[in-house]
């Protein structure tokens, strides 16, 4: 089974803050070209994204340098919807909901669902908890491929959380949903992005293979 945890790309969707809001801009029509097409212009951290080591880490690898990889792994989801607005998901608290028999390591994405997502384009999307630096610095010292949320971000300003795991290559996957679909369960995950030379990160088509 097939499950899309992805938010479809619209003109004007909502952005983190800094970012320029996308445009979807018709360029060509089938009455007058004889086909239909798009420019497209967007943030590359734009709806469902990855992050890529470069974004806060100079000279670290930009999106086409990632070993293609980490861009797929066996996932784990975990529900932390209970986690109240700018609320912190604890190591302990991690630790206490990860499935029986599952061992984090390399191969791993670990997928959190705050709820969040249902919020964007409101001021409650930007109210989304947090990871603590603890938790982070344990799935980075533990090697997973990546980490992946329902929010558009694991951490606020200095953001630290962003910057332990992606200075140890560890992908943050943002803005996925439908995270209610594979709470709970585990199979595989798969989110490729656009092979951008140069690039911080860019939209990525996310699903789960169950």
């Amino acid at each position: 089974m097939y499950i899309d945890l992805t938010m479809a790309l619209k003109s004007g969707m909502g952005v983190f803050p800094g970012s320029p809001k996308p445009a979807i801009l018709n360029w060509t029509k089938y009455d007058v070209h004889g086909y239909y097409s798009n420019v497209l212009y967007f943030h590359e951290h734009t709806a469902t994204h990855v992050d890529a080591p470069a974004h806060f880490i100079p000279g670290g690898k930009t999106l086409e340098e990632v070993e293609v990889s980490k861009f797929f792994g066996q996932f784990v989801a975990l529900d932390f919807s209970h986690v109240s607005p700018r609320g912190v998901i604890k190591l302990r608290e991690f630790e206490a909901a990860l499935l029986r028999g599952v061992e984090l390591g390399p191969g791993w994405v670990v997928l959190i669902k705050t709820g969040f997502d249902k919020y964007i384009g409101t001021e409650k999307w930007l109210e989304y908890p947090e990871i603590s630096v603890e938790l982070a610095e344990r799935l980075a010292e533990l090697g997973v491929n990546a980490v992946g949320l329902d929010s558009p971000s694991p951490d606020r300003e200095p953001f630290d959380v962003h910057k332990v795991l992606l200075k140890r290559e560890v992908l943050i996957f943002e803005n996925l949903t439908n995270l209610d679909a594979v709470v709970g369960r585990r199979g595989q995950f798969v989110a490729l992005p656009l092979k951008i030379a140069g690039g911080s990160g860019g939209p990525v088509r996310a699903v789960a293979i169950i």
